[in-house]
């Protein structure tokens, strides 16, 4: 099972492949159309039967319950970041797939069928708001909000899937009873302790706060300097002092926090920024933390952008509070674990991963293997293969039982 794992990291990790070692996969791209083609040919060839629904996720199942209308899902995505990791999201899609098909082929009663998903944009680097696919098939965002959301370009994500022929028309057909979905921790804590295995219990609250700094246009050259309004400037003040406000914070309460992502417009080198939008996030175990902060963050910047001449926005301000995972799934995450001789350890999640959204319709899970120096985003992104064969082995015992509950 692990040869079989690795083989297909391998392929996949070949599209898409950056000179650093990683992958760049944006949701309806080339590479991404490429991606999922191939887990469909692989799928087919196993004895699944794949379903795309109209956002583009994509469900094999395998008939491990052929009676019967229920499933339980596994899986996580294919799409990457710019500067994405071989493991990031690629791992929790093959993993299940490799362990949906020993588990099929074996044979054996169940009570339910096995379903290996990609879920459609959960990154959000090419269309935001993340974990897109997901939230649509919960029910937190309709198809046609997620189809129109649009590139720095102007494409929609519609037109991107529909271009690389995974724009989908049905809802998935099966009533799922279950998530399982296998990550990389991105962070250090288990490689730190030593641990094989996270079994997730619940994630860190976030609020996610894109401000536009609002001037107004003008030449670089000519236009007097106590005449500009410029919002780069705002911006670039604003961004210096959140992270000198949250160092202070963060001598209080446990916190991370970014300033990512800038777009400036017009974006000419000869015309001072009008619009500058910047995208900050704050995240602690407690959502109520995160909202605080922020509030005492815009607060504090207000009084001297506006000094500036300048206009602050608010373009999205999303709260999402901390998400507690199924605790029948963290039990018998942690009984398998010692079945297979894997130390193990309940844990948190500083970020969002599918599984959570997932949470919000059935019980839903998320388990963890070791990245190496915590370091993940990054074509550098690292997880040993021994770690990488103990997470399948922990998801197929997981599967085994999942499809053997009644109800």
């Amino acid at each position: 099972m692990s040869q079989d794992l690795l083989s297909l990291l391998d392929r996949f990790a070949e599209i898409g492949a950056t000179p650093g070692g990683g992958v760049r996969r944006l949701t309806g791209s080339d590479e991404d159309g490429a991606a999922r083609r191939l887990f469909a040919e692989i799928a087919e060839a196993r004895g699944a039967r794949l379903h795309v629904d109209p956002v583009g996720n994509m469900f094999a199942t395998f008939p491990t319950a052929p009676d019967s209308d229920a499933t339980v899902l596994a899986g996580s995505h294919l799409d990457s970041q710019p500067t994405g990791g071989r493991f990031d999201g690629s791992l929790g899609v093959l993993s299940a797939l490799v362990a949906a098909s020993e588990i099929h082929a074996e044979g054996g009663p169940a009570a339910h069928n096995l379903t290996v998903v990609n879920w459609t944009n959960e990154e959000g680097a090419r269309f935001q708001p993340s974990l897109t696919g997901s939230s649509v098939f919960t029910g937190k965002y309709d198809a046609g909000f997620a189809l129109g959301l649009s590139d720095r370009l102007g494409t929609t994500m519609g037109e991107a899937l529909d271009r690389i022929g995974y724009l989908g028309e049905a809802p998935f057909p099966l009533r799922p009873v279950r998530n399982l979905e296998l990550h990389v921790e991105q962070g250090g804590h288990l490689e730190a302790t030593g641990v094989q295995i996270g079994a997730v219990t619940a994630s860190w609250g976030v609020r996610k706060l894109t401000l536009s700094f609002v001037g107004e246009p003008s030449h670089t050259g000519p236009t007097a300097m106590h005449q500009r309004r410029d919002a780069m400037r705002a911006a670039a003040w604003a961004i210096t002092e959140f992270h000198r406000l949250m160092e202070a914070e963060a001598q209080h309460v446990e916190l991370h926090w970014s300033a990512a992502k800038i777009v400036a417009e017009p974006d000419s080198p000869n015309v001072v920024a009008s619009r500058v939008t910047v995208y900050f996030e704050m995240r602690n175990p407690a959502q109520q933390i995160c909202t605080a902060v922020g509030d005492r963050f815009l607060a504090a910047i207000r009084p001297h952008v506006e000094a500036m001449g300048i206009g602050i926005e608010t373009f999205t301000d999303e709260a999402r509070p901390g998400t507690s995972l199924d605790p029948v799934g963290v039990a018998m995450t942690l009984e398998a674990c010692a079945e297979l001789g894997v130390t193990a350890v309940p844990m948190m999640t500083i970020t969002g991963h599918d599984a959570l959204a997932l949470a919000a319709m059935m019980p839903s899970n998320l388990v963890f293997v070791p990245s190496v120096n915590g370091l993940s985003h990054n074509e550098a992104e690292l997880t040993h293969p021994e770690d990488l064969a103990n997470g399948c082995a922990v998801v197929k015992a997981l599967l085994q039982r999942m499809i053997s509950e009644q109800g």
